[in-house]
């Protein structure tokens, strides 16, 4: 049984999905791609770049915003999961992106931040 927390998540991750797919015409590669303990929540295709999306979902009236929320630690936990995806399919092109879904219970509002410093 999932808790609220992972609900709302996966929640979140289905309508970043829909927004890559249907908004930005992104062609979804891969989710919840997992390598060792690590796991990226969406890898779509933007072209010929690669993109490797965190999903962070929050209340619209959180402390820290999504964007904010992935932080040094969690960027140096993605990046086994990153570069072995990236060995395995030979990329010369990619980057990271973090999508936020900010919620009040009701209504989902997307913030796309493109290209976020990674390594």
């Amino acid at each position: 049984m999932l808790t609220q927390k992972q609900e709302t998540g996966n929640e979140g991750e289905k309508w970043a999905e829909k927004f890559l797919r249907k908004k930005k015409k992104y062609k979804i590669l891969d989710k919840n791609w997992r390598h060792k303990n690590g796991e990226i929540d969406i890898i779509a295709q933007d072209g010929k770049v690669t993109v490797f999306a965190e999903v962070r979902t929050r209340q619209k009236n959180a402390l820290v915003s999504g964007y904010f929320s992935v932080t040094k630690k969690k960027k140096l936990a993605l990046k086994p999961v990153l570069q072995e995806y990236i060995r395995q399919n030979n990329l010369k092109y990619f980057r990271f992106d973090i999508i936020e879904i900010a919620y009040d219970g009701e209504i989902f509002e997307i913030f796309h931040y493109e290209n976020v410093p990674f390594f």
